[in-house]
């Protein structure tokens, strides 16, 4: 059986959101995979936002971002992923381009709180196949009331569809009193920087902490 110490020191390999130049971030593929080398990270995800934003990754820019993809795992020996992140909108809708990901990550990019989030994540996650849910209850986006009721009925939800929960550094979300309800859960859980610019690729210091705090029944996501 592996201690959570050795467990913890296994996690810092792995950085599954990073944004880049394919949506609203600064760096290119090949700058995030030598970054990535250079950190010993062995496994990163490439998660670029959907058609719902303007600058978002179509088809056409998912099949060129595959293509730097592949050259950049031959020249540094990087697992990398293909990821995109679909925002949830009012009626709990995602949408996608017509491109076969490794992984999808469903997030709420508006400013909601209280019931309304939880009817909007619930309805997405009931009614889409994803794989991660990406910064619950994110403060970034103005989250601040918690339904205790609603917590157990979200995480019925995420248990029963096999969503994996992000622990996201940037957002630093989710929250401690929503994590503590996981621990007698066995679910699934992913770490991300969400970094935007190269110098937050691989920080991911906050999610290896809350994950030896919370996540020892837990099962790591990888795609």
């Amino acid at each position: 059986m592996i201690d959570f110490f050795s467990k913890s020191l296994t996690l810092l390999v792995y950085d599954l959101h990073i944004h880049s130049n394919y949506s609203d971030g600064s760096a290119t593929i090949d700058e995030i995979a030598k970054r990535c080398r250079q950190l010993k990270l062995k496994a990163i995800g490439i998660v670029d936002h959907s058609i719902d934003k303007p600058f978002g990754l179509t088809e056409k820019k998912a099949k060129m971002r595959q293509e730097e993809i592949d050259e950049a795992v031959a020249n540094y020996g990087l697992k990398i992923y293909s990821g995109i992140e679909c925002g949830i909108d009012y009626a709990g809708n995602i949408m996608l381009p017509d491109y076969d990901f490794d992984f999808i990550v469903a997030s709420v990019h508006e400013f909601v709180d209280g019931k309304k989030y939880y009817e909007r994540v619930i309805k997405c996650f009931e009614n889409f196949q994803i794989d991660v849910a990406g910064h619950l209850f994110s403060s970034l986006f103005g989250f601040t009331v918690h339904h205790r009721e609603l917590d157990k009925k979200l995480l019925d939800v995420i248990e029963s569809q096999d969503i994996a929960i992000e622990l996201n550094s940037s957002h630093k979300s989710p929250p401690d009193q929503f994590l503590k309800m996981i621990r007698n859960r066995e679910v699934r859980y992913s770490i991300g920087s969400d970094a935007h610019v190269l110098a937050k690729v691989g920080s991911i210091g906050w999610c290896i902490k809350k994950a030896k705090k919370y996540m020892k029944r837990a099962k790591l996501f990888l795609p």
